[in-house]
Formats: C-alpha cells, structure tokens, sequence
C-alpha cells in the first residue's frame, strides 16, 4: 500500500478524530440470517430456461449458415468479362505456343538458352 504524502497528515488527523464508532456486533445476527435463509423458499427453476437458450442458438446458426453460404458462392462474371478472359487466353496462347517450336523435342524456354 503506498503512503499518503506529506502534505495530507492535516486530513489524516482530521479523519482519525472524527472517524464513527464501529456499532457493536450483535450476538444473534448469524442465527437472524441463517433463519430467514431456511425460512425463504428457493424460487422453483423455470422449465424453459434451456428453451431461452436454445432458441438463439438456433436461429444464430441458421443466420451464420446463410451468410455463409452466400459469402462463399462465386461472383458469376459478365459476359463481358467472359470475353476479354477468352481473348486474353487466346493471345498468350498463340505467343507461347508457334510453328517453329512443333517440330523439336525440346521445350521452348531451353531453345533459348542455347541460342
């Protein structure tokens, strides 16, 4: 526990001579509380408690599994983008593949190293 500064012993004194007194413990109080703890019934458990659960549970899951699925289904792309996809493939395609590379055994990129 840190102490307090100096300057705060005026308050401390002025706490310590006008702190209350303590009222004194009554021998009974422990057998007062333990009596109205038996005499007070416990409240009977509710049958739908586990049904309160359950419940949104349920539906948390059925929302988890729809957002799911539709985040993972695939953007389908446009016709558009079919198209330039499709030529895009077409002319990388005719830059890798030539007539002067069919007739040899040998890949293309090792024809060029020994070129």
């Amino acid at each position: 526990m840190t102490q307090p500064p100096d300057d705060d012993s005026d308050l401390i004194n002025f706490l310590c001579q006008h702190r209350p007194e303590v009222p004194p413990a009554s021998p009974d109080l422990e057998q007062q509380i333990l009596q109205q703890v038996k005499a007070s019934p416990l409240p009977p458990l509710r049958h739908y408690s586990r049904l309160r659960l359950v419940l949104p549970a349920l539906a948390a899951g059925l929302v988890a599994a729809i957002v799911g699925y539709r985040a993972f289904i695939p953007v389908q792309p446009s016709p558009a983008e079919l198209a330039t996809l499709q030529n895009f493939i077409e002319s990388n395609w005719q830059d890798t593949v030539s007539n002067e590379h069919l007739e040899s055994d040998v890949w293309h990129f090792t024809d060029l190293d020994t070129e």
